[in-house]
């Protein structure tokens, strides 16, 4: 063979590896542009239970349907971390996703280019308009607050009525209802002890109403400085067991009733379904609970509660209270998102989520399905856009709230 013909052979082999290259870089931004280009309009659900999913769901598809968008819905799992997850998977349009950790990661996560004006607002609640996550600018809105829910405790109406305590402003009005009660029942209060989202959400709420909102802040402090080298005994002791500790306050008090019979002995152990049967058996005089979980009791059941916000010596205008509020992230720029969330806050569609998921509305006024509901909404326009719960401020594995929770629950139990 000639060296022409050497020469000939080496700058077709550099000519094929050079037209393969080009090739497989072009095959790779094809699969970038798809993956951050959905063809399809899509809406992504993180965190949202199943009950508030498929009422939301319902919802934006009848706006959609009106607007002959199509809509393609889709769900990241609840007990892996949101930013991980977007990274391997097509970029929606929209998440919908509650406050604390998640609607942060899904904000920072979100194209500079999403977002909405901020012209569809004004009849939202004070509370809910404060909730609202913009831009830098403040002149686009990155995060809209679509519904909200509250922490309650639940007093048995006719045991309430029947007792010698006329009203329950405080924590020590709480306790002398209990005594009296404990002459009929074997423990009055119970709660989902065994579930580690409710318990961390419990003792947060807790600290805010007895100790204040700075003692919330500095139990969420804690959770952020140890969350990427996580250690539950490490954490639960910073957050309880010294004088001035956030959560001390609130695991002694609930460790005095637990000792003295007020609390049910196996209240630790319990999930939401079995504090719905204590209830329905009339077992208990007050429960505590998220809105979701008053929504998911038999109306028979619950209807024989008086759901009220947890007491406090604090004034209202003090106070935080704890509970979800659901928003919507615009996660790339659309025209038919602007018309889907415009949507989603008008009165009409308003109404019909808070029926369809029973939770509050965002808007000062619009209809409610009832009591509860409407509670929920004023209660949270007296006070301020709610916390969103000790279990919801960092992101925690399943494994790391469940040992969490039990460190808490032992130090109550002691």
């Amino acid at each position: 063979m000639s060296k022409k013909t050497g020469k000939s052979l080496s700058n077709n082999k550099k000519i094929i590896l050079f037209s393969s290259a080009f090739i497989l870089l072009t095959l790779v931004c094809v699969l970038v542009v798809l993956n951050l280009s959905p063809k399809n309009y899509t809406v992504a659900f993180y965190k949202i239970e199943d009950q508030q999913k498929q009422g939301i769901s319902e919802v934006l598809s009848s706006i959609a349907k009106k607007q002959n968008i199509e809509i393609v819905f889709t769900q990241y799992d609840s007990n892996k971390s949101l930013k991980e997850q977007l990274l391997l998977s097509k970029k929606p349009s929209l998440i919908i996703t509650t406050s604390g950790f998640a609607v942060s990661s899904a904000v920072e996560k979100s194209s500079k280019r999403a977002g909405i004006p901020t012209d569809n607002v004004q009849g939202m609640t004070s509370s809910m308009r404060a909730a609202i996550k913009f831009d830098d600018s403040k002149k686009r809105i990155k995060a809209l607050p679509i519904l909200s829910s509250h922490f309650e405790m639940a007093v048995e109406r006719s045991r309430f009525q029947n007792s010698s305590v006329k009203q329950i402003n405080t924590w020590n009005d709480v306790e002398r209802f209990m005594r009296e009660q404990k002459r009929h029942q074997d423990a009055p209060l119970i709660f989902a002890g065994g579930e580690p989202n409710f318990l961390l959400d419990l003792v947060g709420a807790f600290a805010e109403s007895i100790d204040g909102i700075s003692s919330y802040s500095d139990a969420v402090k804690i959770l952020k400085k140890n969350e990427n080298s996580f250690n539950a005994t490490t954490v639960a002791k910073t957050l309880c067991d010294e004088p001035d500790s956030p959560l001390a306050t609130t695991v002694k008090q609930l460790s005095t009733w637990y000792k003295q019979g007020l609390i049910h002995q196996g209240t630790f152990s319990l999930q939401p379904i079995e504090v719905e049967a204590f209830a329905e058996g009339t077992l208990s005089s007050i429960m505590f609970m998220p809105l979701e979980t008053h929504r998911s009791f038999a109306q028979k059941t619950i209807s024989r509660y008086i759901s009220s916000y947890l007491p406090s010596e604090h004034s209202a205008n003090a106070r935080i209270f704890t509970g979800h509020t659901y928003y919507a992230v615009p996660f790339i720029k659309s025209s038919k998102t602007e018309i889907l969330l415009n949507g989603l806050v008008s009165v009409e569609s308003q109404e019909s989520l808070s029926r369809a998921t029973g939770l509050a509305p965002v808007l000062a006024q619009c209809r409610t399905p009832d009591k509860q509901a409407d509670d929920a909404r004023y209660w949270i326009a007296a006070t301020s856009a709610p916390f969103a719960g000790l279990s919801q401020e960092v992101f925690m594995s399943k494994e790391a709230k469940k040992l969490l929770a039990s460190e808490i629950a032992a130090r109550i139990k002691q």
